[in-house]
């Protein structure tokens, strides 16, 4: 995945991040790509670096070099870029790599030493490559410590074969209400134009949807460009939580069933569901442990002869 530099100046810029304020969770390790000098010069100025030190000058020539892609070469990481400002650093990915724990988003939590420890959270263009988002954003929100913000840059739309998801302004702003989180910034940022003919995707028209003819639309998909936008949006933790899900019912033709309705009750409160299957598995670890030194102990040796009899017994 990558990124430009200028989403880093945008947080520094608006102080969400300062030298302070400095523990950032990647979700999804991200490359910098085509990075300018200038540019650069300003992040590690921003954080309080002296860009005329020797050892910072020649980091910024390499890490400038090496945002260009090329062959056979790594391209500079994010991780690179924070190492240089004494940025702390830690991303989630299921690819090995610098400062990286492999974390599958679809599946896994998060271990207890990250939870409600970082300042920042970057979700730029990962999550709508997985397909478990309840999860997905979980992690995020317990990863995030009170009072820190969580940065999206996502697809709103555009090119129709990358990721599974596209996202809505709605769904960020019900997600802000569930959770409590103070929106910070929201706005949509075009990017390019998506080309509907560069893709085999059968496209038809609303009068012909049903016929088995492809490409049957008034327009054919090579004269058909999508808008590309970006979603932007800073999201602010305003209180330690477990993580809450939203309904969007705007289209239903009725009221919520009751029953339902339970689910969202409390402001939509997630039933920690794997949490107490983690304790389950707890206790019951525990008890195997108890049963295992019971049979370890004298009494049980020497009881031994009486509960075979015991058996036999039952099974006459």
């Amino acid at each position: 995945m990558g990124m430009f530099i200028d989403r880093m100046l945008f947080l520094q810029n608006r102080h969400y991040l300062t030298q302070a304020k400095n523990r950032i969770l990647d979700v999804g390790a991200q490359n910098v790509y085509n990075i300018k000098r200038e540019k650069l010069c300003e992040f590690i100025v921003n954080q309080g670096f002296n860009i005329d030190d020797d050892t910072i000058k020649r980091e910024i020539a390499r890490l400038v070099y090496f945002s260009t892609p090329r062959q056979d070469e790594r391209t500079t990481l994010l991780s690179e870029l924070t190492d240089l400002v004494g940025v702390e650093y830690n991303s989630f990915d299921v690819c090995p790599g610098l400062k990286t724990d492999i974390v599958d988003l679809n599946f896994d939590l998060i271990a207890d030493r990250h939870r409600e420890y970082y300042d920042v959270v970057l979700n730029f263009g990962t999550s709508e490559h997985i397909f478990n988002q309840w999860n997905c954003f979980q992690i995020m929100h317990e990863a995030l410590k009170v009072g820190g913000i969580m940065y999206f840059h996502l697809q709103v739309t555009g090119n129709l074969e990358h990721g599974y998801y596209f996202y809505t302004p709605k769904f960020f702003r019900d997600l802000a209400e569930s959770n409590e989180y103070k929106i910070e910034e929201l706005f949509l940022a075009e990017a390019d134009f998506y080309k509907l003919g560069a893709s085999d995707i059968d496209a038809r028209g609303d009068d012909s949807e049903l016929t088995p003819l492809p490409h049957s639309a008034t327009r054919h998909p090579s004269d058909v460009f999508i808008p590309a936008y970006n979603a932007n949006v800073v999201l602010r933790k305003t209180r330690s939580a477990p993580f809450r899900c939203c309904l969007e019912v705007s289209t239903a033709h009725a009221n919520v069933d009751p029953f339902v309705a339970q689910n969202y009750s409390n402001g939509g409160r997630v039933p920690d569901v794997v949490g107490r299957l983690q304790e389950v598995r707890r206790e019951l670890a525990a008890a195997h442990a108890e049963i295992a030194a019971i049979r370890q102990s004298t009494s049980w040796r020497v009881t031994g002869p009486l509960r075979a009899v015991g058996r036999l017994l039952a099974r006459d």
